[in-house]
């Protein structure tokens, strides 16, 4: 609970750092910024914004952008149309009108509204709004270029912008850092001149695809060999940027260098299949434990998980599926341990006290296995395997729906297997014999789809036991 408790704290105290650091970018603009979201509605400004216009937050947030008092009736519509433009993600061009100012009467502004991206999603519109006067009285740059420029260089990613050619036009002193080359020797070059030659053509096509989109893009991993020779991963997400006419002038983005987190997720991954591994020994020492005890059901388990997996394989089940039967199915029988041996190998009919304590052994099984942290509902599989649909089967008398799928694989492939081969008390009876009982009872103690996929898995495919 505390775990759960300081990660939702920790979630807020992230977001709410978030919403300092956008409302540091907004202000750090001589430009007035508004955000507005999908129904027009000024959800953030800068005081930028609230200086130019004489209006304050109060007066501008909640309202609708084009519904502002400053604007005239041809403004509003003017405002309204690049809006509805920016919302389908098309460049805008800048809008120049004459609006009333609160405290200094007529103002001459220009206005740029584009779309308000979250990842690949448009959420919004963000609003440029321009003191054209004032730009033209001080002869200063209207969109604060520098400071933007001193947040984008103190950053930890490499910020980039190329041409339509993919040709670097500018790049961030971080280059230095992640690749050891300086900035200069990275303009004018591709990122493609800095990737080792066998990565390159899968490169070139991976990016030739996304410019085609004119889209955005997320996430690209790419490798690239650093100035001393050694491979850097680096993780690259982009935006297009377009002339007013809509030609495509190129993409700015950044490359992330993700080398160490590359590696740490090889090292669990490796962790993870030496534990898979040693899992799997494991479990074939119990099978093999199991089989021991009872000459008559050597390589019972395995047989079943052949059957079942290749049953599963037919339906179709989910990776996930797959795996809780093939485990499932290693392990069905292990509640046997607790039956004695001489009930086990008995040859002819059991008596009733004898049948009732075979019953016993999903019971057994369940509550050894739910103790084993496994990543998927093995002990309920296990507990379930002798279950029927029309709730005959044992230990819990279980109906249809609250029979779960594996185990009503595992029902199945456990019935044809133990038909099909010899037992203490009953000689082999046969696979056509094990096949026409499981159509017999389809439907009534067994799951029709598993049936009609045990017989393809035989009679079209030609499964054999191994």
């Amino acid at each position: 609970m505390t775990t759960v408790r300081d990660s939702s704290e920790r979630e807020i105290a992230e977001k709410l750092v978030l919403a300092d650091q956008l409302e540091a970018l907004l202000n750090a603009s001589t430009d007035g910024l508004a955000l507005i979201d999908m129904s027009g509605e000024i959800i953030r400004v800068n005081t930028a914004l609230m200086a130019i216009t004489g209006y304050s937050k109060q007066d501008l947030l909640r309202r609708q952008f084009d519904n502002l008092s400053m604007f005239d009736r041809r403004a509003a519509a003017g405002v309204l149309q690049r809006f509805v433009i920016a919302l389908s993600g098309q460049q805008t061009s800048p809008l120049r009108v004459r609006v009333a100012s609160r405290e200094a009467g007529g103002l001459e502004l220009e206005i740029h509204i584009s779309a308000w991206r979250k990842v690949n999603e448009i959420v919004g519109a963000i609003a440029v709004v321009k003191d054209v006067m004032d730009s033209q009285r001080t002869g200063t740059s209207p969109d604060g270029q520098e400071r933007f420029r001193d947040l984008v260089e103190t950053t930890s990613d490499w910020v980039w912008e190329t041409n339509e050619k993919g040709v670097y036009t500018y790049v961030s002193p971080r280059v230095a850092d992640i690749l050891g080359y300086e900035p200069h020797e990275v303009l004018a070059k591709s990122q493609f001149d800095f990737m080792p030659l066998q990565d390159t053509h899968r490169a070139v096509e991976t990016m030739a695809r996304v410019v085609s989109t004119r889209k955005p893009f997320r996430f690209i991993h790419m490798k690239h060999l650093h100035k001393d020779g050694h491979l850097v991963f680096l993780e690259t997400s982009g935006n297009p940027y377009f002339c007013p006419d809509g030609k495509l002038l190129g993409y700015r983005g950044i490359h992330r260098d993700i080398t160490d987190r590359m590696k740490a997720e090889r090292e669990v991954h490796d962790t993870c299949s030496k534990l898979e591994s040693t899992v799997e020994s494991v479990i074939q020492a119990i099978t093999l434990t199991v089989e021991m005890r009872d000459c008559y059901t050597s390589g019972h388990q395995r047989k079943v998980k052949q059957l079942a997996c290749a049953i599963a394989g037919e339906m179709q089940l989910p990776s996930e599926g797959l795996q809780v039967i093939r485990v499932a199915a290693l392990l069905h029988d292990l509640g046997k341990m607790f039956v004695p041996v001489e009930i086990l190998s008995k040859p002819g009919s059991l008596t009733e006290i004898e049948f009732a304590m075979i019953k016993t052994h999903p019971k057994a099984a369940y509550d050894i296995l739910r103790s084993i942290e496994f990543p998927w509902p093995i002990a309920d599989v296990v507990y379930q395997h002798h279950e029927r649909l029309d709730g005959s089967g044992y230990p819990l008398g279980l109906r249809e729906a609250n029979i779960v799928t594996e185990a009503r694989v595992l029902a199945v492939s456990d019935v044809v297997e133990a038909m099909t081969f010899h037992r203490a008390y009953r000689p082999a009876l046969g696979l056509e014999a094990a096949l026409r009982e499981i159509v017999r009872k389809k439907g009534i103690l067994y799951d029709s789809r598993v049936v009609e996929a045990c017989l393809s898995v035989f009679l079209d495919h030609g499964f054999e036991w191994g």
